[in-house]
């Protein structure tokens, strides 16, 4: 199972290392980390209750909560073998695996718990499969150490397919590639060639080397162990490197035996590279000396991650100190966000039969409750939408009970010899009232729906392209504005917006919306009588990032192309307003983290801008007053020759 947040938890023989990983747009982040030593020393018989000590510790100091926790096992522990299956075994994989593993493992099935990975036979006759197998009570044992502190565990994996994980997210090798981690007790040797993984445990690593200085310098453990970490700020650094070089060429060799062992099962096969991992390698000249000794491939010391991002929370001084030690914990938290290559899990098939039912409950709980909250707003909506609907409806026969009246009235005055031009053009406007019935709704429901130029599955408005519509203005009657009908809805803006709108020489002067068919200098001006024929004119007004000007343009090229719209005019202006915009942090179920604020991003500025444009559908025949229609006198008037036709039309219809 894929998360978005996940704690790797590696409890080794000398500390508890352990890593919160959460996974942001398809990439890892660190957002936390810790490492409690387990004090005590080589001492067995107690183990457990210092390593409860050191898990106590760790949970008192960290908020684990139900983050998912994936826990490794010491590569020694554990049984590694590889097989190949004959071509076209496909469908029955399963039961050759579990019938290879009765002939494999020393041990009765049903007390081990075993996974499987599949690889390309590299002679390509076959299947390849690692088999990776564990005695139970070994497993057991560290989830009752971790079910003492409640610990969400839903993932057991063993050192070396996690050190696996991590090369190959970080660092993508080709061809066979060894990796070198140096421990407290052991030097885990894997190799990786493609998927498949060929693991050995080298019992030299950091603890040898301080038992050689302990015998040499006849001192306590612990002070050998902080020798052996501070060798270069000591005055007897040249003796101390004197002391451990044995030990050193003694773990090269065996590392250099090991890899003929290798090469001899993997038919000659070339290694093209080395990572070294772990504190021990750090010490002064030690992978330089080995790299000497090791001459198969070039050696690369890892001191960090280099895919994977640190949360700005982390100290990256002390997280670089930290890293030697590290690189399993992190290539668990890979593996629980689905982003390792190998996905062995060795938790018993108990818990993960319980986690399973577990999760499809919590996830039919929350199913459950998201319908009744959906009805419930349904509800709620549907109740607020039915009153608006119901008084529109009321508004809207009685609007149509006025229009069949006027109608009727211009019908009595056609039927006279003379009718009055006065009164036809009158009752005319006022039957319009009837045709514009539904026309907002229609409006907004066409600009909320338009879609970006580049991609027409998504909105143009919107918090993603910072596109945002602050007020719609729509009306047949020409603006005032004495009366406030453009004031802005948010007080903070103050009058800025008005003013802006009240000046702009779209509504008012010679190039105004309505200079066509009205002899005013001021809309202000326009005889109330007219008012009824103006064209709709529409007002988008909203806000765009400042330097988005190429968003606002591609906004007036969608109107422009909407067969509705004609005659689009936009204005921008330049303001002091900025927004902290923030984007919250989520863990695996969705839900907001308590305690962690979200990541601002300052000085947003925006710029507000204003679309004006005249709404003509196809059907409306009321785009321009007749008064505006009429042909100029003199030579110019030869053109529209069928105009009297036309004045004549309205006579025909009232016979």
């Amino acid at each position: 199972m894929a998360h978005t947040t996940v704690w790797g938890l590696d409890i080794g023989n000398s500390a508890v290392k352990a890593v919160k990983v959460v996974k942001v747009g398809g990439e890892a982040v660190i957002v936390d980390f810790d490492i409690i030593d387990i004090y005590g020393g080589d001492e067995e018989s107690d183990r457990a209750v210092r390593v409860q000590a050191a898990l106590r510790t760790l949970t008192t100091n960290h908020e684990f909560a139900k983050d998912p926790v994936y826990l490794s096992l010491p590569g020694d522990l554990c049984l590694f073998k590889e097989f190949q299956l004959p071509p076209g075994s496909e469908a029955k994989i399963q039961d050759l695996v579990l019938y290879e593993a009765k002939q494999q493992i020393p041990f009765p099935l049903e007390q081990v718990e075993m996974g499987w990975e599949r690889y390309d036979d590299p002679s390509g006759t076959g299947i390849g499969v690692e088999l990776i197998a564990v005695r139970k009570t070994i497993v057991q044992e560290i989830l009752q150490l971790t079910d003492q502190f409640n610990l969400n565990v839903q993932g057991v994996s063993v050192s070396p397919v996690a050190l696996f994980n991590f090369i190959h997210h970080e660092f993508s090798p080709q061809g066979p590639t060894l990796i070198l981690d140096a421990g407290y007790k052991g030097t885990d040797f894997v190799v990786m060639h493609g998927r498949h993984i060929y693991s050995r445990t080298i019992p030299i690593a950091g603890r040898e080397i301080t038992r050689a200085l302990e015998n040499k310098f006849k001192v306590p453990f612990e002070k050998a162990e902080d020798l052996k970490k501070n060798i270069e700020q000591s005055k007897q650094a040249e003796k101390i490197l004197g002391v451990i070089e044995p030990t050193l060429r003694q773990l090269s060799a065996e590392v250099q035996r090991t890899i003929g062992f290798y090469k001899s099962k993997a038919r000659g096969a070339k290694l093209s590279q080395c990572y070294l991992l772990g504190h021990t390698f750090r010490l002064p000249k030690m992978a330089e000396n080995l790299a000497k000794q090791v001459r198969e491939a070039p050696c690369t010391l890892v001191e960090g991650v280099n895919k994977i991002q640190l949360d700005r929370v982390i100290n990256p001084g002390v997280f670089a100190n930290e890293f030697p030690t590290m690189a399993v914990a992190i290539g668990l938290g890979l593996q629980g966000l689905d982003l390792g290559e190998l996905k062995v899990n060795l938790l018993p098939q108990e818990r993960k039969t319980e986690i399973a039912v577990s999760g499809k409950r919590k996830w039919g709980v929350l199913s459950a409750a998201a319908i009744l909250v959906a009805l419930g707003m349904s509800w709620h909506h549907a109740s607020k939408e039915r009153d608006v609907l119901k008084a529109a409806r009321e508004d809207a026969d009685k609007q149509a009970a006025d229009v069949r009246k006027y109608e009727d009235e211009l019908k009595k005055l056609a039927a006279q010899p003379e009718p009055m031009a006065a009164s036809e053009a009158r009752l005319q406007r006022l039957a319009r009232v009837g045709r514009d019935r539904g026309r907002m709704l229609q409006i907004y429901t066409r600009l909320m729906d338009l879609k970006q130029k580049a991609d027409a599955s998504k909105p143009l408005f919107g918090i993603d392209r910072r596109v945002h519509l602050t007020n719609l203005y729509v009306s047949r009657q020409p603006f005032t504005l004495g009366g406030k009908e453009l004031d802005p809805i948010r007080e903070e803006y103050g009058n800025n917006r008005l003013k802006q709108i009240e000046t702009s020489t779209n509504l008012q002067g010679a190039k105004g919306f309505y200079a066509d068919f009205a002899k005013a200098s001021n809309v202000k001006e326009l005889p109330p009588e007219l008012r009824a024929d103006a064209p709709i004119v529409v007002v988008l007004s909203g806000e765009i990032l400042a330097e988005g000007h190429s968003t606002l343009d591609e906004l007036k090229e969608t109107l422009e192309a909407m067969p509705e719209v004609s005659d689009v005019r936009a204005n921008h202006y330049a303001t002091d307003k900025s927004h902290n915009d923030f984007w919250p942090q989520f863990d695996w179920d969705g839900l907001a983290v308590s305690g962690r604020p979200a990541r601002p991003v300052e000085n947003i500025r925006y710029t507000s801008f204003h679309l004006m444009f005249r709404w003509n559908p196809k059907d409306d025949p009321d785009v321009l007053p007749k008064v505006a229609q009429a042909a100029p006198a003199g030579p110019a008037a030869k053109g529209p020759a069928k105009a009297p036709a036309k004045k004549a039309a309205p006579k025909k219809t009232g016979e």
